[in-house]
């Protein structure tokens, strides 16, 4: 009986069957992803900035440089030559290598139209450091919703609100001191928008 879970297909069993073929070592290139969206999931569960295209770039250099080597000594590339890549995925959400920019009000309209309030998400824009220019923007962190939801709430009955969210305390960390927030363009006029103002100073 056992040896009947071992047997030979029939012919007419294999009609049915689909050759998946032998199965494939993975690429470097695919280890490498594989292992750059556990990454950035890690990352954006703890409200990290992380820049993706660095990561990129190393690797691609990395190996771009490891085929020139290789074309060099034997003439053409050996795989036996590309040895795995170490990476230090910490230098990607580093302050070392990331400025903070600003953080910008968003209006959600999925949010806001079941709400007899607009809803307003924060999102914490950063620069790495060796992209872009300076002032501009890379990454961009959005605040959690509820949140946003809770914070809309409270302006929408003229309460306080002081709750301080992972995404925002993680942007101390990158240079956010706080201060006045810009509202993202494209926002209805109609939406009111709780931003802090400054007083104009008038001549005397």
């Amino acid at each position: 009986m056992p040896a009947d879970f071992f047997r030979s297909p029939t012919v007419d069993e294999k009609r049915d069957f689909t050759d998946i073929g032998p199965s494939r070592v993975k690429t470097p290139k695919e280890k490498f992803l594989a292992e750059l969206g556990k990454e950035r999931t890690k990352v954006a569960k703890e409200k990290l900035p992380f820049f993706k295209k660095a990561a990129m770039d190393d690797f691609d250099e990395y190996y771009r440089e490891k085929a020139k080597q290789s074309l060099r000594i034997h003439g053409y590339v050996d795989p036996a030559d590309f040895k795995p890549i170490q990476i230090d995925w910490s230098k990607y959400s580093s302050p070392d290598n990331i400025v903070f920019v600003e953080v910008v009000d968003i209006h959600d309209a999925e949010l806001s139209k079941r709400r007899p309030f607009n809803v307003l998400f924060k999102s914490y824009r950063y620069r790495y450091l060796t992209y872009g220019e300076e002032g501009t923007y890379n990454i961009s962190v959005m605040e959690e919703p509820e949140f946003a939801i809770k914070r809309a709430t409270a302006t929408y009955n003229n309460k306080p609100y002081t709750e301080v969210s992972p995404a925002e305390k993680q942007s101390a960390l990158y240079g956010n001191t706080g201060g006045e927030q810009p509202v993202v363009p494209g926002v209805p006029v109609e939406v009111e928008v709780p931003v802090k103002t400054k007083g104009r100073k008038t001549k005397k």
